[in-house]
């Protein structure tokens, strides 16, 4: 044994997410904009956000205040 990682070890699978923004396959290891594909990506979706465009809708009828 030379301490080498042996060739099932060693390779290592690519893991690949969808891009939330475009639908673009994207790199999960050492990508720093994950989950998303790239910076524009990622600065498009909090464009939503900072305009308020993600909302999780409210039934109203049965408040009471």
């Amino acid at each position: 044994m030379d301490g080498s990682p042996s060739s099932a070890s060693g390779e290592r699978t690519k893991i690949t997410v969808t891009c939330p923004t475009c639908g673009a396959a994207a790199p999960w290891r050492l990508n720093p904009h994950r989950p998303f594909c790239s910076l524009t990506c990622r600065l498009v979706d909090l464009g939503v956000w900072l305009d308020e465009g993600y909302r999780i809708p409210a039934d109203e009828r049965g408040y009471v205040p």
